[in-house]
């Protein structure tokens, strides 16, 4: 990989512009993918629509005031089990006020939201790039900044809209780092103050730019050559800012509570932990093995298996770099140390919410590196002739998954979530032909279970966005994802059994409600204007039986019921009192 014309290209510079070239390649056609599921919430919002959120503060999904989420359930979108208390709300003004920028400049047309998206992307690129060449030039930096630059598990912070907030804070937190090592490997006095701009600058764009502190204090701890004292005085400023921030975040409100999927590791450290236990290996999978993290969100079936899969990805990496590391130069060793530790570290943050690809930007910065570090070695030995079984073999599994599954990841995400936007227009054009627009204001429209179910929470944006009036209300009786039975008890109720397993514990019906935390009991009820919501039977996990009492007969024409038939949304009538109906 040294002396051959394939080394000259896995080199610095070249290898700079080859990662840049093939990131813009992969990243392109996720410029028409559009909008897709929060991104036509913060449309809304930048358009007028009342919300929790605001232009300049689009990510306050929920306040924690129960008389706003009280109007949310009863006018929907949001469903009737949202604790009253919830909060869901991330300062991130930066990022917010580059949305604000993007509807100002490009309106509806999501194409330009997009290439905004992607630069930001190919800065994060040749930054790393550029720190990269500075403190590891050789060829294991060189093959870990192409190894990020075509890391498919970025697909969702290039090419999600309302997911760029991550690279808005990543990159000049980035910066901030290259600068730190810039001040303690080269003491360069002016590159402190640019260090820490950079890292303010990240926060303003979203949590994400913890995981680039958590680096600062990797490198402090294994990656500087002073003594303990010089180390704690150098990493000082880093933690102040961090701690202004953090107790400057907490004052404002922002935070997350109530929720299922989302905890505060400060608020709630004991619940932090043993929900990091399962999550972190779960995101080792996705990091060192390229295993969508995304799969969690199938159900408890799946996730002991991603455990594993994380588990022996992690005992893999380290043997294999345990087999390099004698190979290694002192610098290299000393560089490698503290970008392993800081993608460790990194991924305890994220950890906070449910796993998925499109946490893994930050912590892929160290994760690179060990990849990388595995490969050369294992070229270096077969260019010698020395071929060690185990090596060659573990090496063979990380060239697979990082050099051919990796890049294939991008046009198979860009796929999946170009379809998933095109299956909601044509569920709200059914609705726009459908439902009686003259009527529409006047009435409440019950959506029974979906397959996709969190679809249903965006339907009502797309309706917005067509220009559709406003229902009544909006009330998505379940969102599990199990098959459900609907029996009409009296004139004016119901009620949904599952056939198999709990009400309220899949992912996302636990982002509005933690039913471990705040489980509603049997017999509890929920109120909204028009509709009472009984837990009618329980079991040790949550809700199996709900009842549904509505203020008016079913038949009343204030009340659509709307059931998935044929590829859609379409009205459907209730059945008679005493009758089943399998969904």
């Amino acid at each position: 990989m040294d002396t051959s014309s394939r080394g000259r290209w896995f080199a610095f510079p070249r290898i700079l512009w080859l990662s840049l070239v093939a990131a813009l390649v992969l990243t392109l056609p996720t410029a028409w993918i559009g909008f897709v599921s929060d991104d036509y919430v913060h449309l809304l919002i930048l358009e007028g629509f009342p919300a929790p959120g605001t232009p300049w503060d689009l990510f306050r999904f929920a306040g924690g005031n129960p008389t706003e989420l009280q109007r949310l359930m009863d006018e929907g979108p949001y469903p009737w089990w949202t604790l009253p208390e919830l909060k869901l709300s991330f300062w991130r003004p930066l990022s917010s006020a580059l949305a604000v920028m993007d509807h100002r400049l490009f309106g509806r047309n999501a194409v330009g939201w997009h290439l905004h998206s992607l630069a930001w992307y190919l800065g994060m690129v040749a930054l790393y790039g550029a720190l990269l060449r500075r403190f590891l030039p050789g060829a294991i930096g060189a093959l870990a900044l192409f190894l990020f630059a075509i890391d498919g598990a970025h697909f969702m912070v290039a090419g999600w809209i309302a997911n760029r907030n991550a690279l808005v804070a990543a990159v000049p937190a980035l910066f901030g780092l290259w600068m730190h090592l810039e001040w303690r490997e080269h003491h360069r006095p002016w590159a402190l103050p640019l260090s820490l701009a950079g890292l303010a600058v990240g926060l303003l764009g979203g949590e994400t730019a913890l995981g680039l502190f958590a680096y600062v204090l990797a490198y402090e701890l294994l990656g500087g050559r002073s003594g303990v004292k010089e180390r704690l005085r150098s990493i000082a400023p880093a933690a102040l800012l961090g701690l202004v921030y953090l107790v400057a975040y907490k004052l404002r409100g922002y935070g997350a509570y109530g929720s299922g999927s989302y905890m505060d590791p400060v608020g709630e450290p004991g619940r932090f932990l043993v929900g990091a236990l399962a999550r972190i290996p779960v995101l080792l999978g996705g990091l060192l093995l390229e295993v969508p993290a995304d799969i969690w969100v199938a159900g408890e079936p799946v996730r002991p298996p991603l455990v594993v899969i994380g588990l022996f990805g992690l005992g893999l990496l380290v043997l294999l770099v345990r087999a390099a590391w004698p190979f290694l130069s002192e610098d290299e060793r000393r560089h490698c140390r503290w970008l392993f530790l800081g993608a460790a570290l990194s991924l305890l943050p994220v950890a906070a919410t449910f796993p998925s690809n499109r946490l893994l930007l930050v912590p892929g910065l160290g994760g690179s590196v060990a990849v990388a570090l595995v490969l050369v070695h294992a070229w270096r030995s077969r260019a010698r002739g020395w071929r060690p079984r185990g090596v060659a073999a573990g090496a063979a599994v990380l060239a697979l998954m990082h050099l051919v599954l990796a890049p294939l990841l991008w046009p198979l995400m860009t796929l999946a979530f170009w379809q998933g936007r095109v299956q909601l227009e044509p569920v709200a054009q059914t609705l726009e032909r459908e439902l009686d627009y003259q009527r529409l204001p006047q009435q409440r429209l019950v959506v029974l279970p979906m397959p996709v179910a969190m679809t249903s929470m965006y339907i009502p944006m797309v309706m917005a966005t067509r220009g559709m009036p406003k229902p009544l209300a909006w009330w998505q009786l379940s969102l599990s994802p199990e098959p459900h039975v609907l029996t009409r008890t009296g004139p004016d109720s119901i009620e949904l059994t599952l056939t198999r397993n709990q009400f309220l514990t899949s992912e996302f019906e636990g982002v509005f409600r933690g039913v471990s935390s705040h489980p509603l009991r049997q017999g509890a009820q929920v109120k909204l204007k028009g509709l009472t919501v009984t837990v009618l039977e329980t079991n040790d996990k949550g809700p199996t039986r709900l009842g549904f009492t509505f203020d008016r007969p079913l038949e009343d024409p204030s009340f659509v019921f709307l059931r998935w038939k044929d590829d859609a949304l379409r009205p459907f009538t209730p059945p008679p009192v005493g009758e089943r109906v399998a969904l």
